[in-house]
């Protein structure tokens, strides 16, 4: 049960190879952890995790160019992540990083406020067994001690100097934010601004040489407009575009030569002539209608020879080249009147649409509210049409004169019409933009809350700058009086190199006694007071004995993290199975090394150790003599209390059968293995002369021979291949399992009942 006095210990990890899901807070009255964890169940991908934190970037790719990390992903997925967070009796976060794992990208190592030392086998294959388990000698650097000059007042100096800049930092900090709450925290979705994200006060001091953005407008306008455009109505409909002018050129050039050409006088008598030319209209209107008809249309009289005569003469003059003339010429008039009155149309239409262009940028985009549509000018054109008019006037009165216009009509009219539809295509550019930001209001929305941002950073830099100037001042004066009190202090140094070899020394002692140590000039082993010669160590240690080689290098390589003394309170071992091939008498003496690494390494005064380990033998050590005060058990994507009984294999194994018999989990390839421990525990225990090779008599005694189950089991118990045996399936591992617990239940139903309160 956890108290509030307790340590808050956070582990989670996602997608980290076998850890698909794992997320556990720990509590514990300190940060000695022990994790008992069968292989394949994860500690090592943690382990790994913590590694990488030691500023092993280096790592994260090898020589063929692949990265580390891809490998710690899950099958089948792109990301991992794992978090570390640590929380201490007094509620204060002492530790939180977390590491994102994307496939393909060499991840970012998050900064620590611990320094953890991981031991597992990748540190034994990278930094000893590719030297032969000689340790190199080639190291540099001091550790600062404390110095015996007296640096009491600069320190004080220095306090003062924070003190002085966090006070006036925070007064900043917290006048930024009462600003921002109080004038655009509510605007809508500001905050998601990258703009926003530069009012903050570490932007504002880390820019203190940028320029300022000088918008031209305050704060509040800008608020305004941003009002302005969260009321554009729903459904504003677009401003249409001004028509332009369409000319035919052709046509005028046309009129232009009828202007110029001459043209003969009818045969027929003027004063008949002045008398058609006054109503030709009429005169072509009834010989239409008269065509092929022997009366007036007009009186219904029959038209005798003298008004046929007349008739006659009608038609003669209508077809006569005068009159084409005359009704082309008023064609052309009439055309050209046609175009003048379009002219003024278009100036209307042009005018109307600059009123609604205005009405608009000044209610609802005020992007556009400096632009202005051009003034359509037609003036000029109006004034050249007039005169064509004038010239066809002239020619109707008199068409065997030719009449030359004043001026070059063409060349004028296609100067004019090209200007006119200029000024029309910029206007309607303007218009067509103008819809395009009302359309997409959002962009202008989202346009407007940056410039908000923009000119606030101004207000607060403005504002600000006195105050920011003096904060990069104290932090000046404060880096400048640290280093001089730093090199105070470095008066007094110690190699880490001296420090290194003399802790290997030390641990070497507790395994080995005389008969291994070091050398401390050339940190070659000497084994019997013998140095041994290079590349010689890997052939006279065990397997065993290289694994504590491996152990005491990796104890005495603490010091090679620590820069000065005050760092040794922030080591934090994390330690992987340590113990591999090692007698049981050193699985002891590693043991007794762990629970003395405060009085080995000397300065430290609080052990943080996270211990991995999947050898019941060695989590039962560290757990009975209490090396670790918090037992846990690592199982399929959990973290559960560790019950010491678990530490028993047979237990272990019980609880496998159990869970498959009972609780439908799966068999896996340690299955039979399990049953065999199970049944050669049972057979010595009723008798503790059988031999080994006599578990079959115990199956033929104990197990139904009526079943399968006898077959299979006395099988399995040998742990031999039958390359002509099909596999076994999950039922029968499954019918196995249950004969065996039914078994145990028949002679010794405590432990089955025991494993049923462990499943609870």
């Amino acid at each position: 049960m956890s108290s509030s006095d307790d340590i808050k210990t956070t582990i989670q990890c996602q997608n980290l190879a076998p850890l698909k899901n794992l997320s556990k807070t720990i509590t514990s009255n300190s940060l000695k952890i022990g994790v008992f964890a069968n292989n394949g169940s994860g500690k090592t991908f943690i382990s790994r995790l913590f590694r990488l934190t030691e500023d092993k970037s280096a790592l994260l790719i090898d020589e063929e160019g692949k990265i580390f990390t891809d490998k710690l992903i899950s099958f089948g997925e792109n990301k991992a992540s794992f978090s570390f967070s640590i929380i201490d009796k007094t509620g204060t976060t002492k530790e939180n990083f977390k590491f994102e794992i994307n496939k393909g990208f060499v991840p970012t190592i998050p900064k620590t406020e611990y320094l953890y030392h991981t031991f597992n086998q990748d540190y034994v294959d990278e930094n000893i067994k590719t030297l032969s388990y000689e340790k190199d000698s080639n190291i540099q650097g001091f550790i600062l001690g404390k110095a015996n000059i007296d640096v009491s007042e600069d320190e004080k100096k220095l306090a003062k100097i924070e003190k002085e800049g966090k006070d006036l930092s925070e007064k900043v900090k917290q006048d930024i934010a009462d600003y921002l709450e109080d004038n655009i925290n509510d605007i809508y979705n500001i905050k998601r601004l990258n703009e926003y994200k530069e009012l903050s006060y570490e932007n504002l001091v880390e820019n203190i040489d940028k320029p300022l953005y000088n918008i031209g407008k305050t704060f509040t306008d800008l608020l305004n407009d941003y009002n302005k455009i969260k009321s554009v109505p729903e459904n504003l409909a677009d401003i249409s575009p001004i028509p332009e002018i369409q000319l035919n050129s052709d046509i005028f050039s046309v009129i232009i030569d009828s202007l110029l050409k001459v043209y003969s006088l009818s045969s027929l008598a003027e004063e008949f002539k002045a008398k058609i030319k006054s109503k030709q209209t009429f005169v072509e209107t009834g010989m239409q209608l008269i065509s092929n008809q022997s009366f007036c249309p007009f009186c219904e009289q029959d038209l005798q020879t003298e008004a046929l005569a007349l008739i006659d003469n009608y038609t003669k003059y209508l077809n006569d080249e005068e009159a084409k003339t005359i009704k082309n010429l008023n064609n052309y008039k009439i055309l050209v009147e046609d175009f003048y009155k379009k002219n003024e149309q278009n100036l209307d239409i042009s005018i109307k649409r600059t009123n609604e262009f205005n009405k608009y940028k000044t209610q609802y985009i005020p992007s556009l509210e400096n632009v202005e549509l051009q003034e359509l000018v037609i003036i000029e054109i109006q004034e050249l049409f007039k005169a064509l008019i004038n010239q066809i006037n002239e020619k109707l009165k008199s068409i065997e004169i030719p009449l030359l216009m004043p001026f070059d009509f063409s060349v004028n009219l296609l100067k004019y019409q090209t200007i006119i539809n200029g000024v029309i295509e910029q206007n309607n550019k303007e218009i067509n933009n103008l819809n395009f930001k009302k359309n997409r209001i959002s962009d202008e929305n989202k346009s407007i809350r940056k410039l908000i941002c923009n000119a606030v950073y101004d207000e607060l830099f403005s504002f600000h700058a006195v105050n920011i100037k003096t904060i990069l001042k104290l932090r000046n004066d404060w880096t400048t009086l640290s280093k001089e009190i730093k090199k105070k202090k470095e008066q007094q140094k110690i190699s880490k190199k001296a420090k290194v070899a003399s802790t290997i020394k030390q641990v070497l002692n507790y395994f080995f006694s005389a008969k291994y140590t070091l050398d401390e000039d050339t940190f070659r082993l000497i084994f019997n007071q013998n140095i041994l010669d290079k590349g010689q160590t890997k052939d006279v240690l065990s397997e065993g004995e290289k694994n504590i080689i491996a152990f005491a290098y990796y104890i005495g390589d603490t010091h090679l993290k620590i820069s000065n003394e005050n760092e040794y309170e922030k080591i934090f071992f994390v330690i992987d199975d340590p113990i591999s091939s090692m007698d049981f008498t050193h699985v002891y003496t590693l043991c007794g090394v762990i629970r003395d690494i405060k009085t080995i390494l000397n300065k430290i005064k609080r052990e943080r150790l996270l211990i991995f380990t999947h050898n019941n033998d060695f989590m039962r050590v560290l757990a009975s003599n209490n090396i670790v005060d918090k037992k846990l058990i690592l199982k399929g994507n959990e973290i559960k209390e560790f019950n010491n009984n678990l530490t028993v294999p047979y237990i272990h194994h019980l609880f496998d059968i159990y869970s498959i018999a009972r609780k439908s989990v799966l068999p896996t390839h340690t299955t039979a293995n399990s049953i065999r421990h199970i049944l050669e525990t049972l057979t010595k225990f009723e008798n503790v002369e059988i031999a080994s090779e006599s578990i079959a008599e115990y199956i033929k005694i104990n197990i139904p021979s009526d079943t399968k189950s006898y077959t299979l089991i006395n099988d399995l118990s040998h742990g031999g291949w039958r390359s002509e045996q099909a596999p076994i399936t999950d039922d029968e591992y499954i019918e196995i399992c249950e004969t065996v617990v039914k078994h145990l239940e028949s002679k010794y139903n405590g432990q089955v009942t025991y494993c049923e309160k462990w499943a609870k």
